[in-house]
């Protein structure tokens, strides 16, 4: 947990960067893009209004944090535990204690307390079953295939329904204008079932077009999992029921990749009803279902094809082979054994600003509180994801109680539920927020900012951020954080500003949709 104290610090100085001296050092200023270093060479003194709640920020208090709600006794804080009520309920406490308003929901007749009240359904025991019919109702051809032996269900929202409909062949699912390839023109997919290979035309085929350097480089990911789920939810925007995605290429592996690969052998094998935990009214989200060969060749064979036929069709002539299989319906049932209600909250608390004019205006500091429970025996503790991220709102609701100066906007403190299972809490706040969201000019999020300050977790994460190997070299194990934030704004300068009074390794990610861990955004 040696990251949480500077990073904690350093977000707390973005509140008063614009009272920080400037040209007080030299430093690294980056330009305007993406993926920037920014490292400080003298670190200056705080401002004074600040400097009792910078020094409110210990290391001790920090680990303290951590390792309270990273504890046994909170068994992994799931949403909707007695372990998150536990976590949720000492959150308040440290609220109340400091003197943070409550500002979450109010009873009938009474004021505002510090917890947001969030509705949530579980469904578990899910199960996913096709079936395939050719001919007449009445004198037609049924084959059913099965869950975790013909296909595996990969949508995110798996929530119970039926759809049916006729099977589309749609290639490889592309549309590339470079090359004039089109797998979906001609064919109308939507109220479908459809049907796509993963990869690309020829893959590992040196006179394929998608082998020539950029369009190599640009669907590099597409025999992966990721570009799967890229390809499908492409597909998905055109309106289909459901989309199918099978295996291009025959190695062994099928539709279970990952089959035997072990990672770590002291977590123990869970064997427990598969769970899915949604907002009421959710619906299907983005994803596919992954299909066998044996299970794409029996639907393909009604049109007297199969999935190798029909990739040397394509490969023939570098063009399209899509059509509508005529005469068959595939229907796709998602069940679940049982489902309820789960009463779970959000804990909310504010600091109304100092100014008059625009203490109507928010910004929000929020972190997840929950993380995935506990299986059996088994407490997955979430030091890391997220109790680092939640201890840092605390410290900093803390700091900002604190400070002589308050922020001139009031500042709302939130520790979201349901995270974990898909950004639960926070998206209900969005929609029934504390305070209005067209008053609301920036949010920070933490995230993951307990890292180990060691060279091989550092090099580890620079790799993945895709930090060029020559900043790598000055960045100090222990000394690093990354920000992402919205372009468009000066959200970059202020951080910049804000470090000076810190001194971190900063790599600023400047982007559209901010996604990386320790996200600010407007």
């Amino acid at each position: 947990m040696r990251r949480t104290r500077p990073v904690l610090i350093a977000i707390l100085c973005v509140f008063s960067a614009a009272a920080l001296p400037a040209g007080a050092q030299e430093r690294t200023a980056p330009p305007a893009g993406t993926g920037t270093l920014t490292k400080v060479e003298r670190i200056d003194p705080a401002p004074e209004p600040q400097r009792a709640g910078l020094a409110s920020i210990t290391g001790r208090d920090s680990r303290t944090l951590v390792t309270c709600l990273a504890s046994d006794l909170l068994e992994g804080r799931e949403a909707g535990s007695r372990g998150y009520r536990l976590a949720s309920d000492f959150a308040a406490s440290l609220f109340a204690l400091w003197g943070i308003e409550p500002a979450g929901d109010a009873a009938d007749g009474e004021e505002r307390g510090y917890f947001q009240d969030v509705v949530m359904k579980e469904y578990t025991d899910l199960g996913c079953a096709i079936e395939w019919r050719t001919g007449t109702p009445d004198g037609g051809a049924v084959r059913s295939f099965k869950e975790h032996a013909d296909l595996e269900n990969y949508y995110l929202n798996r929530v119970p329904e039926t759809v049916s409909g006729p099977v589309v062949f749609a290639g490889y699912g592309l549309r590339e204008e470079a090359v004039g390839y089109d797998d979906l023109s001609g064919v109308e997919v939507k109220d479908k079932i459809v049907m796509i290979l993963d990869e690309v035309p020829g893959a590992g085929d040196p006179a394929s077009p998608f082998a020539k350097d950029k369009l190599k480089e640009k669907y590099r990911t597409y025999a992966s999992w990721v570009g799967r789920l890229a390809k499908a939810n492409a597909v998905a925007k055109l309106g289909p029921k459901a989309v199918l995605v099978v295996r291009n290429t025959l190695d062994g592996r099928d539709i279970y990749p990952e089959m035997g690969r072990v990672e770590d052998d002291e977590r123990p094998v869970i064997d427990e009803p598969t769970r899915l935990v949604v907002l009421p009214g959710t619906k299907r989200g983005g994803g596919a279902i992954c299909i066998t060969r044996e299970m794409a060749d029996a639907i393909l064979a009604l049109a007297g094809q199969s999935v190798e036929s029909l990739k040397a069709k394509i490969a023939s002539r570098w063009r399209p082979v899509s059509f509508e299989i005529g005469g068959g319906t595939l229907t796709v049932r998602t069940t679940a054994g049982d489902e309820r209600l789960l009463r779970c909250r959000n804990v909310i608390g504010a600091i109304t600003g100092s100014d008059p004019s625009l203490k109507e205006q928010a910004v929000v500091v929020g972190a997840h509180l929950d993380h995935l429970g506990k299986r059996g025996p088994y407490v997955f503790n979430g030091a890391d994801d997220n109790a680092s991220g939640a201890a840092g709102v605390l410290e900093i609701a803390r700091a900002v109680a604190a400070q002589a100066r308050k922020p001139k906007r009031t500042t709302v403190f939130c520790l979201w539920t349901g995270e974990e299972h898909g950004l639960l809490g926070s998206t209900h706040y969005v929609r029934h927020p504390a305070f209005p969201m067209s008053g609301t000019t920036a949010y920070l999020n933490l995230d993951m900012i307990g890292r180990n300050g060691d060279r091989g977790s550092r090099d580890s994460r620079l790799a993945r951020l895709k930090v060029p190997v020559p900043d790598r070299a000055a960045i100090l194990p222990g000394n690093f954080a990354a920000v992402a934030f919205s372009a468009g704004g000066d959200l970059g300068g202020v951080l910049r500003e804000a470090d000076r009074a810190v001194g971190l390794d900063l790599w600023q990610i400047e982007e559209a949709v901010p996604k990386s861990s320790g996200t600010v955004s407007d």
